[in-house]
């Protein structure tokens, strides 16, 4: 049965936003989305479309339709693995001016998406005349401004100037746009008396005034919706300006909404002179500060607070032993199997969990990471200060004298005469020999705490590792996906990992995890405007 709304989805990554709408109620009608390897994520599990398979048939694809490439519509291999910024110059395309849109994945640029719809205007009205819901999406936006000058060669600075005008050429009833915290902090452009402070979530909202929006701003956390995660993320809704009357007149004096409506009045009365509104004017709403205000009326309704927020153990402490091949809705998570159950498989993938293979460390790497589960649990300055030896600063020998005092009280990762693995309390001398034995310079990895939400997810694997003293290793693409509220059915694809100078332009199974959307906060997002939505029986 299909749904009432529909939404296009822009900068769809791996498709954690639209996994998350579909479940509150909306039909996808397009998506677009740079990276052929999400991309092929996004079509095996929302499309149901393996272009894996197709690719070894020498077929073409239906679902996913290529803006531009250099490789004709049949050699998918080659598609598959192509750089996307170098497809300018391709000379093919799957897009006519008779093509239709809806249920497709569009790969590629969404600058030269919108060329092609600005040389089609048939194909606009047509979008137009669906009336579309929503438009999401997360361009990248951290120094972005509408005034003065950009970086030149830095295409992601024009990203969300883009999505603003693909909002305005279409028309939805609503925008959702989704970003990292980083958006909130200042940037400086310019030299000298030209030097000027902007903040990117400032500019962003004037973008979308002028295109005929209303903007509401909020930083949200996503362990306040049930994701096992401490992962802050900005977001703006803006409302068609027609859309925010109506909500207007039902939220009589409401005091979001006033805000709002006097900010889209000062930049329409200032849209020559942008760089006279400042942050001054305009406002953020931060769940951390204001979890109250999160009520399901203008902003989304929190589900989880304090002691209540789902833990690391809660999320996979089911699938700690990767040797084991888990088949889904047999395991013994709540969690996991609550994720099955919302987000329900629509497509005919296999009954045993995939992307759950453990990498391959040497002996440094595990006693390393044993070490770092270990420190977790020092106190009284004591961790800092192992990460400090860990790295290579100098610290003072009393310092040192404590840390020994405190590792010999915990089993450790050693060598025996045979060359096997063990783990033991250790002596000051094995400490100290061990610790000199296995050094590095990052600064960011560390281990989960088992009983609180996971750190923000990154794209890297190797900065996290597990909790179990049993597992000193970095976590499965499938543990890092129960921490961004995948289900388990969600299957991830093209490369696991990568690295080197291909880390410009390829996406692999990690990094379209960790820049996803958690689903469950999409979900929470997808509610609040349906809800809204359908309060105003917005039908024009």
């Amino acid at each position: 049965m299909a749904n009432e709304l529909t939404h296009i989805e822009l900068f769809a990554g791996c498709g954690g936003m639209s996994l998350g709408m579909e479940s509150a109620g909306f039909d996808l009608y397009f998506a677009n989305e740079l990276s052929p390897m999400a991309g092929e994520t996004f079509a095996y599990n929302i499309l149901n479309e393996d272009l894996e398979s197709l690719s070894q048939k020498k077929a073409s694809a239906t679902k996913s339709l290529w803006i531009k490439s250099n490789f004709p519509q049949n050699d998918l291999e080659n598609r598959l693995r192509e750089n996307p910024f170098s497809t300018s110059i391709g000379k093919f395309s799957d897009l006519s001016n008779d093509v239709s849109l809806k249920e497709k994945l569009l790969i590629g640029n969404i600058d030269h998406l919108l060329d092609f719809l600005n040389k089609n205007p048939k194909i606009v009205r047509k979008l137009k005349l669906e009336n579309i819901d929503l438009i999401s999406g997360g361009p990248p936006c951290q120094s972005f401004s509408l005034a003065g000058k950009r970086e030149k060669n830095n295409d992601k600075n024009q990203l969300p100037l883009s999505f603003a005008r693909f909002a305005g050429l279409v028309k939805p009833k609503t925008v959702l746009l989704e970003n990292v915290k980083g958006i909130t902090a200042p940037f400086t452009e310019g030299d000298g008396e030209d030097k000027r402070k902007h903040y990117a979530w400032l500019e962003v909202s004037k973008a979308f005034v002028l295109e005929g929006f209303v903007p509401v701003c909020m930083m949200l956390n996503s362990k306040y919706f049930g994701v096992p995660q401490n992962r802050p993320r900005f977001i703006l809704q803006a409302y068609r300006k027609d859309v925010f009357n109506k909500l207007k007149r039902l939220q009589v004096n409401n005091n979001i909404l006033l805000t709002s409506e006097r900010f889209y009045n000062l930049v329409i009365a200032n849209k020559d002179n942008l760089e006279n509104i400042s942050e001054r004017d305009f406002i953020y709403y931060d769940i951390e500060s204001n979890p109250e205000i999160f009520d399901g009326i203008i902003l989304p309704k929190v589900s989880h607070l304090y002691n209540d927020f789902i833990t690391t153990n809660d999320a996979i402490e089911d699938i700690k032993n990767a040797s084991i091949k888990y088949k889904l809705n047999k395991t013994k998570g709540q969690y996991p199997n609550f994720l099955n159950s919302v987000f329900a498989n629509n497509v005919n993938h296999p009954i045993q969990i995939k992307n759950h293979e453990v990498r391959n460390h040497n002996f440094v790497v595990k006693s390393r990471f044993r070490f770092y589960q270990v420190i977790e649990q020092f106190k009284n300055g004591l961790k800092k200060g192992a990460t400090d030896l860990f790295t290579g600063k100098e610290i003072s020998k009393e310092l040192l004298d404590k840390l020994k005092i405190e590792f010999s009280k915990h089993e450790l990762l050693f060598l025996d005469n045979n060359g096997e693995e063990v783990s033991k309390v250790a002596t000051n001398i094995e400490i100290e020999t061990l610790i000199k034995s296995i050094p590095t310079r990052k600064h960011s990895q560390r281990a989960l705490r088992k009983l609180e939400p996971a750190p923000a997810q990154l794209t890297i694997p190797d900065d996290l590792c597990h909790y179990d003293p049993n597992e000193p290793r970095t976590l499965t693409v499938r543990e890092m996906a129960r921490f961004q509220s995948f289900p388990d059915w969600y299957e991830f694809r093209s490369k696991v990992t990568t690295g080197g100078d291909m880390r410009k332009f390829e996406v692999p199974q990690y990094t379209q995890v960790g820049n996803a959307v958690p689903p469950l906060l999409a979900l929470a997002l997808g509610v609040l405007i349906k809800s809204q939505l359908q309060s105003l029986n917005v039908n024009n």
